[in-house]
């Protein structure tokens, strides 16, 4: 199996180890909570303009918007200002939206995200990311590592007519005190025609970045979660396509565990109440 092709296989973060007496908890929840488990494991948490949906590419030159909601674009590397010199594209038009008139099979909406295949171009977005529309932070991203929760992000990606060996990161990330984005979790897809045939029908494909359970003595624990898609390099042919970005919580096993204990406990209670009456 290829590095590329072991990307595709959808893992789960890893939870916290609980403790004995927890994992004694966990059990009794299981007898008490069977429904109320699956709807707490995963804890779905809302990504801004996450379909890629505005701004609308409806009336736009081949249906692309260069300007996108919520997302902030990294800013232009110097060894961009030959390109921008010599052949008239500028890197604002590196990353935006498009209208899928050609529709991926499973995409979300009408519209999904790009970027091109330049080392550097990346959308991203965090508490304190701005974008084309916003001086200043609008904090409609304000998710946070909780202790006790692991996370796993998701994005519907394909690639088109790349050259072999470009590369794209999707990441999760916190800032540092010197408001500098720190990784906390990465994946990398590299591109090959096998990877992304070109069928009649395409679908988008999911890859995952999955953090392990929040420690305490985590440098993120407690801090802003911040989401980035950057493309590390490629020579600008091709492009990558994406949609659904979707970002869910996992809580510690124990802790459903204590919960389901607790309403056990009460179960029990009312019981034995009700035959002593």
């Amino acid at each position: 199996m290829n590095t590329t092709q072991s990307l595709r296989i959808l893992t789960k973060p890893t939870p916290c180890k609980p403790s004995f007496y927890r994992l004694m908890a966990f059990a009794a929840g299981l007898a008490v909570l069977p429904a109320g488990i699956g709807i707490l494991q995963a804890q779905s948490i809302n990504v801004p303009n996450g379909s890629f949906e505005a701004q609308s590419g409806v009336g736009q030159p081949y249906g692309v918007n260069i300007f996108v909601d919520s997302w902030q674009k990294a800013t232009k590397p110097a060894y961009f200002d030959f390109i921008e010199a010599n052949y008239g594209f500028y890197w604002v038009q590196t990353a935006g939206v498009f209208l899928d008139t050609n529709p991926y099979g499973n995409r979300t909406g009408t519209q999904a995200g790009y970027i091109l295949p330049y080392s550097q171009v990346a959308l991203f977005q965090d508490y304190t990311t701005t974008d084309w529309n916003d001086a200043a932070p609008t904090h409609d991203f304000n998710a946070q590592f909780t202790v006790g929760k692991g996370y796993q992000l998701t994005v519907g990606l394909f690639a088109k007519n790349m050259t072999a060996g470009s590369s794209l990161q999707l990441s999760l990330y916190y800032r540092d005190s010197l408001n500098n984005p720190v990784t906390v979790g990465s994946t990398t897809i590299t591109y090959s025609a096998a990877s992304f045939p070109l069928n009649s029908s395409l679908n988008l494909i999911d890859y995952e970045v999955n953090v392990p359970c929040v420690q305490a003595g985590d440098a993120w624990a407690g801090q802003n979660i911040g989401i980035k898609l950057e493309s590390l390099n490629g020579d600008g042919t091709g492009n990558w396509d994406f949609d659904n970005v979707r970002l869910t919580a996992v809580p510690e096993p124990a802790s459903l565990g204590l919960l389901g204990f607790g309403l056990g406990g009460m179960l029990l209670v009312r019981g034995r109440f009700q035959r002593s009456a």
